[in-house]
C-alpha cells in the first residue's frame, strides 16, 4: 500500500473540510432568525455537543478506524449545512448545529492522528512539524477565499453559502474514500476497549507532573481562543461596523494572513522554545482583547487579524506538543480530550456571554476576557517557564 499518498490527501482534505462560505455572513443570517441571546443558546448547544462527544468520537476513531470516522464526519457536516440553508426557525437552526457539531468532533483529532500515524509508519515522524503547519495553512486558505464568495452569494440568496458548504463536504467524503488506514496499534472495537480507550486517552494529558502543568498552560489560552473564534470575534466585527460584503473580505484577509503566519511556527519554536512561545503568544492575544473597547473599523479589524494569526501559531505548537507526548493507539482520543477540555469554558459561558452582549457590548466582554487570560497566563507562567524539558513519546 502506498501510505505516503495519505499526506497528499490530507492536504486536499484540509482545503475541503473548511468551506466556510458562511464565515462573513453567519451573524447576519442568525440575527434574521434570533438575537444575541438566541445565538448564545445555539452556541451553547454547539459547544455542549462538542464537549459530550469529543472524547467518545476520538475513541471511535482509534478503535473503529480513522478513515471510516472521517467518512462519517463529512456525511454529518454536509447534512448540517443543507439543513441550515433552509432553517425556518431557531429550533431547526439548533438541530443543524447539533448535527454539525457531532460531525466536527468525528473530524477533530482524527485527521491529525491519521497524519501522524501515517508518518510514523513511514518512519518519517520528524516531518510532522512541517506537515501540520502546511495542513493548518490550507485550513486557513480555504475559508479565506470561500468567505469572499459567500458574502456575494448571501446577497443573491441567504441560503446559498450553506448549500455551497454542503457540496464541498460531499466532495471531501469522496476524497476520503481513497485514504489508507495506518496499521499502527490497532485494536478491535468493543465496549470494553471503548471505555478503556477513553480513560487511557484522557490520562495521556496528565500522566506526569510536567504534563499537567503544560496542559493547564495550553488550556488557559486555548479556552479563550475558542470563545473568540466561535462567537465573540463575529460579534466584534459586527460592532466594529463591517457590512455583509465587507465581512467577507475581512475574514478573507484574516485567514490569508493567518495562513502565512502558520508557516512561522517551526521558526518561532526554534527561536523561543515551546514554553516561552506559548506564553508570549498568549500574552499578545490577551492584549488584543483588552483594547477592543477603544477600537473602530480599521484598528478593530487589525486586532482580529493579529489575534487570528497568533492563534494559528499557538494551535500548531499545541498539536505538536500533544502528539509528541502521546502513544499512537491513544492519539485521536487524547487530541479529542484536549479539544473537549478547551471547549469547556465556552460550554458554561456561551449563553451568558450572548445575553451580556445584548445588554452591554461584545467589546466590553472582550476586554474582560483579555484581563482574565492575562491573569491565567501570569499564574501558569510561574509554574511552567522554569520547568525542565521532558522526554518525548512516540
Amino acid at each position: 500500500m502506498n501510505l505516503s499518498r495519505n499526506i497528499s490527501l490530507v492536504y486536499l482534505l484540509s482545503l475541503l473540510s473548511r468551506p466556510w462560505f458562511w464565515l462573513g455572513i453567519w451573524i447576519f443570517y442568525y440575527l434574521s432568525i434570533t438575537n444575541y441571546a438566541g445565538i448564545g443558546l445555539i452556541e451553547t448547544v454547539l459547544v455542549l455537543t462538542f464537549f459530550l462527544t469529543e472524547i467518545p468520537t476520538g475513541a471511535v476513531a482509534d478503535l473503529l478506524g480513522k478513515k471510516k470516522t472521517l467518512l462519517l464526519a463529512f456525511t454529518l457536516q454536509a447534512a448540517c449545512n443543507f439543513i441550515m440553508a433552509f432553517a425556518p426557525n431557531l429550533q431547526t437552526l439548533m438541530l443543524s448545529v447539533l448535527i454539525g457539531a457531532i460531525g466536527g468532533t468525528f473530524y477533530s483529532g482524527t485527521i491529525e492522528a491519521l497524519t501522524y500515524d501515517s508518518l510514523l509508519q513511514l518512519k518519517q515522524k520528524d516531518r510532522y512539524e512541517k506537515v501540520i503547519a502546511h495542513m493548518n495553512t490550507l485550513n486557513l486558505i480555504a475559508p479565506a477565499f470561500t468567505s469572499i464568495i459567500g458574502g456575494f452569494l448571501y446577497v443573491l440568496q441567504p441560503s446559498l453559502p450553506f448549500i455551497a458548504a454542503g457540496l464541498f463536504h460531499v466532495i471531501a467524503f469522496s476524497v476520503s474514500l481513497f485514504l489508507i488506514e495506518p496499521e499502527i496499534d490497532t485494536e478491535k472495537f468493543n465496549l470494553h476497549n471503548f471505555i478503556s480507550q477513553t480513560k487511557k486517552g484522557f490520562g495521556q494529558l496528565f500522566h506526569a507532573p510536567h504534563l499537567k502543568q503544560q496542559t493547564l498552560l495550553l488550556l488557559s489560552v486555548a479556552g479563550i481562543i475558542v470563545i473568540a473564534e466561535e462567537m465573540l470575534d463575529s460579534f466584534l466585527s459586527f460592532e466594529f461596523g463591517f457590512s455583509e460584503v465587507q465581512m467577507g473580505f475581512l475574514w478573507s484577509v484574516i485567514f490569508l494572513i493567518s495562513a502565512a503566519s502558520s508557516q512561522l511556527s517551526p521558526t518561532i519554536k526554534s527561536k523561543l522554545g515551546l514554553k516561552l512561545a506559548f506564553i508570549i503568544t498568549g500574552i499578545i492575544i490577551s492584549f488584543t482583547f483588552i483594547v477592543s473597547p477603544i477600537l473602530g473599523l480599521i484598528l478593530g479589524g487589525t486586532s482580529l487579524i493579529l489575534r487570528s494569526s497568533l492563534s494559528a501559531i499557538f494551535t500548531n505548537l499545541t498539536s505538536e506538543t500533544i502528539n509528541r507526548h502521546t502513544l499512537s493507539k491513544y492519539r485521536a482520543t487524547t487530541i479529542s480530550t484536549f479539544n473537549m477540555l478547551k471547549n469547556l469554558p465556552y460550554v458554561f459561558t456561551a449563553f451568558f456571554l450572548g445575553s451580556l452582549a445584548d445588554l452591554y457590548s461584545a467589546k466590553l466582554i472582550a476586554a474582560v476576557l483579555g484581563f482574565t487570560l492575562l491573569f491565567l497566563l501570569t499564574i501558569q507562567s510561574l509554574y511552567a517557564i522554569n520547568k525542565p524539558a521532558q522526554a518525548t513519546t512516540d
